[in-house]
């Protein structure tokens, strides 16, 4: 008997080496990747390394004709131009460094790429319906075409450089893979649609560089359970957060003058509102469809709250001023966090009410934001060693506090 599994074990494992086909290739001549391969070859290599010079022909081979590409490394390839049909899409013109529209689109046995560091774009739906597990994105990357990474439900890590400045419609649509995204400073607008059906994710990262928010970009992101609009957003569009039925708190910076139809449609568990414009935001109909606006608070600036009263659907919220002053730093001493320093997380004691955190490093990018109350825990176990900033800001006022990470 014990021989027996024994033979069994060593033929299982035999199998599994032998299903590993690696193969390495160097392309003198793009277009020509197909010329190196035998025809065994092109239904058993699972690993390929390629170096030299690709474009969009090889690109459609390596994603049409190697039928079990699991593992891709082409992180020392050169990129070249490509006029014709014989590329990866219906278009006949593809730019050098980029990688094309529809490269590798559901290619869903594909579970590991490497990437030049001299690719400067990202075609439309270059990954859509891939498999990838994980993707680095190298800094050269300006720019994310449309439903480049959609419909990838395996990706579980996932960085945006800061060297990106447009993100296209629909790029990360339906990714339920990742629970944290930070924008970079480097992008100016959300597209539309971009992160719609991310079910898992809770937190997002919006930074002051952002002035426009796309129709529907965080449509049905149930998992948010909170949100903060910059002070450099001048609009939030249509159905930017309709169906993210997790929030229960806003703020909204001081520089939104309006806000697009069924923006927070179906976000039925809202209970706060922080507004930090003095004038009354104009808001086009349905942005609060199913919010129960008579018991939802609404805090509003130090002043401003007969004109709030005044406004159309804002005059129905249970209508709050905050402190004077844009809300000035409180020297509470009876608020505190505990442990200080922290390894994987802390609680908040002595917290009046509710309030929004704000977590940020010394920098004053913004990491983590959460409605808190006293006694709540917070977790930062993902968090490198060093020194950051706690807000915490209240009708009163902003509770502020260091806090170093272990």
């Amino acid at each position: 008997m014990k021989k027996t599994l024994l033979l069994t074990t060593s033929l299982l494992f035999a199998f599994f080496v032998s299903a590993q086909v690696s193969k390495t290739v160097n392309v003198t001549t793009a277009g020509t990747l197909r010329t190196l391969f035998t025809t065994t070859e092109i239904t058993t290599v699972t690993n390929l390394t390629v170096t030299g010079t690709i474009d969009a022909r090889d690109f459609k081979f390596m994603r049409d004709g190697i039928t079990n590409l699991a593992i891709l490394d082409i992180s020392e390839v050169t990129i070249q131009a490509y006029t014709g049909t014989g590329g990866t899409s219906f278009v006949t013109s593809y730019p050098a460094n980029e990688i094309p529209e529809q490269a590798f689109d559901y290619c869903s046995g594909l579970t590991s790429l490497s990437i030049p560091n001299s690719v400067t774009s990202i075609g439309d739906m270059a990954f859509n319906g891939c498999g990838l597990t994980s993707l680095s994105i190298p800094n050269s990357v300006t720019s994310i075409g449309d439903m480049a990474f959609s419909y990838c439900s395996g990706l579980t890590n996932i960085t945006i450089p800061n060297s990106v400045t447009v993100i296209g419609d629909w790029a990360f649509g339906f990714c339920s893979w990742h629970t944290n995204i930070t924008i970079p400073n480097s992008v100016t607008s959300i597209g539309d649609q971009v992160f719609r059906g991310c079910s898992v994710l809770t937190n997002i990262t919006i930074p002051n560089s952002v002035t426009s928010i796309g129709y529907g970009a965080f449509l049905d992101c149930t998992g948010l359970t909170s949100i903060t609009i910059p002070n450099s957003v001048t609009s939030i569009g249509d159905q930017v957060f309709r169906g993210c039925r997790g929030l229960t708190s806003i703020m909204i910076g001081n520089s939104v003058t309006s806000i697009g139809g069924g923006a927070f449609e179906d976000c039925s568990n809202i209970v706060s509102i922080y507004v930090y414009a003095t004038t009354p935001i104009v808001l086009s109909s349905g942005v609060f469809y199913s919010v129960n606006v008579y018991v939802c608070t609404l805090y509003v600036p130090a002043g401003s709250k007969n004109a709030y009263q005044a406004a159309l659907i804002w005059g129905d919220f249970n209508i709050v001023e905050m402190a004077p002053t844009a809300l000035p730093t409180l020297a509470s001493e009876s608020v505190n966090i505990y442990p200080n320093p922290v390894t994987d997380g802390f609680y908040i004691n002595g917290l009046e009410g509710t309030g929004v955190l704000i977590l940020t490093d010394l920098s004053g990018k913004v990491l983590l934001t959460k409605q808190v109350e006293t006694k709540d825990y917070v977790s930062v176990g993902y968090l490198p060693k060093g020194v950051y900033i706690v807000k915490i800001t209240t009708v009163n006022g902003i509770i502020e506090r260091k806090l170093l990470k272990f």
